[in-house]
């Protein structure tokens, strides 16, 4: 007698390979997710690899902000868009929220000689009273400092202002079109964002727009383009008692889109979760200008986007011996 399950029942069918995949990949996914997301990135201390960009003081300014923390990947994002920037005007600047030894202060000046390297803290006095919520909210919000270093800044003088998991993979064409018409500029994501409903409320009842999608780890601001008063007006009423993650970028979005700002291309300037879990394809940085690695991806910016900057940067430096060389060989 045959013990065999009849081929047509339920339990005789083989699954099929596509049912084998999406099984494994329920077990896999969470554990590899986890496991890439807290591994350590060797390649995050190899910044000096890079060739030194050095900085003089120039009227525009590109500032990159960063924690203690994340001072590494500060310097990737730093050199990455100051490669373009340099040649064009910008003064690049490091923004510190919180304190860093001298030690690493020094490493700083080492790839970026002449970089001005300053506490956020220090930027706020620029903005002295104006509303009890908004000096509040600076000093206790997790990204109130961040809000303020914009403000303050740009009031001062133009700003192109990063976070420090952006990188730049190719030149920032756009932007410098915008910045020669003295337009504000901002990425945006391709979904609907994330805001703090309060202030989108808030938002509302004064007649005012955010931009949709709006994402504020990247952004060109004229002189005297944000309204300090209107980010004072937003936050009226705001209390640590109603927090949210978003509010600094719900204020900013407002600001920005009174101050009339262009949404940069999607494709070319990149905020989306690509590549987030191991069987996800990642995007082509070859055709992109910018990826804000947000919290989901970025252990991709150490396992793919680093590693590219540095091959871009070998790149760079062959390119300017065969300059060197051909030059030498000429005038002999």
């Amino acid at each position: 007698m045959s013990l065999e399950w009849p081929a047509d029942t339920a339990a005789g069918k083989e699954k099929s390979p596509h049912v084998w995949t999406e099984m494994i990949r329920k077990l896999l996914t969470k554990p590899i997710w986890w496991w890439e997301r807290r591994r350590a990135y060797s390649v995050r201390s190899r910044y000096h690899l890079l060739p030194p960009l050095s900085v003089d003081k120039k009227p525009a300014r590109f500032v990159v902000l960063t924690t203690p923390e994340s001072l590494k990947d500060a310097m990737w994002t730093a050199w990455s868009w100051y490669r373009y920037l340099q040649p064009l005007g910008y003064e690049l600047q490091v923004a510190v929220d919180g304190q860093i030894a001298e030690l690493e202060i020094a490493t700083v000046r080492q790839l970026f000689p002449g970089v001005v390297i300053y506490e956020v803290e220090s930027s706020l006095d620029f903005l002295g009273d104006k509303s009890p919520a908004l000096s509040t909210f600076l000093k206790v919000h997790p990204l109130g400092k961040k809000l303020g270093l914009v403000l303050a800044l740009s009031a001062q003088g133009a700003l192109l202002y990063a976070d420090y998991d952006v990188l730049a993979f190719n030149t920032p064409a756009e932007i410098l079109a915008y910045a020669e018409r003295n337009i504000a500029c901002c990425m945006v994501e391709d979904s609907a964002g994330n805001f703090d409903p309060k202030i989108v409320e808030r938002c509302r009842a004064l007649g005012l727009e955010c931009i949709a999608g709006f994402n504020s780890g990247l952004l060109y601001v004229p002189k005297g383009a944000l309204s300090i008063d209107l980010a004072a007006e937003l936050l009226a009423g705001w209390s640590p008692n109603h927090p949210s993650w978003f509010t600094e970028q719900t204020v900013l979005s407002v600001l920005m889109r009174s101050a009339g700002a262009q949404p940069l291309p999607i494709r070319r300037y990149v905020v989306n979760t690509r590549r987030q879990f191991y069987w996800d394809m990642d995007i082509d940085y070859a055709a992109v200008v910018a990826r804000h690695f947000v919290t989901p991806v970025r252990h991709v910016m150490y396992k793919t986007g680093i590693p590219t900057i540095l091959r871009q940067s070998r790149m760079l430096v062959d390119e300017k011996r065969a300059e060197s060389s051909t030059k030498h060989g000429s005038r002999s």
